[in-house]
C-alpha cells in the first residue's frame, strides 16, 4: 500500500488505509486527528467517505521533520 502512493501522483485522493499505511500510523490515530487535532493532515469528505490526497500527506510529513533532538 506504502509503495502505492509513494508512486502516485499528488493530487490522488487515497483511503485512510492507503494514508495510514503510507504515514506508518494506524487508521484509528488518523480518525483521531481529525476530531481532535487542529493540526490533522487536510482530508475531504465526499459521499460520506474520508480521503486524503497523497500532496496533503507530504506536507504533513514535512511538518513533522526535525533537525536536532536538543529542541524538543
Amino acid at each position: 500500500m506504502k509503495e502505492t502512493v509513494a508512486n502516485a501522483s499528488a493530487d490522488t485522493p487515497f483511503s485512510p488505509e492507503y494514508a495510514a499505511a503510507y504515514l506508518n500510523k494506524s487508521v484509528n490515530t488518523l480518525q483521531y486527528m481529525r476530531c481532535h487535532n487542529s493540526n490533522a493532515i487536510t482530508y475531504s469528505k465526499t459521499g460520506g467517505h474520508i480521503v486524503y490526497r497523497r500532496k496533503n500527506l507530504d506536507a504533513y510529513l514535512d511538518k513533522c521533520e526535525k533537525k536536532c533532538t536538543s529542541n524538543f
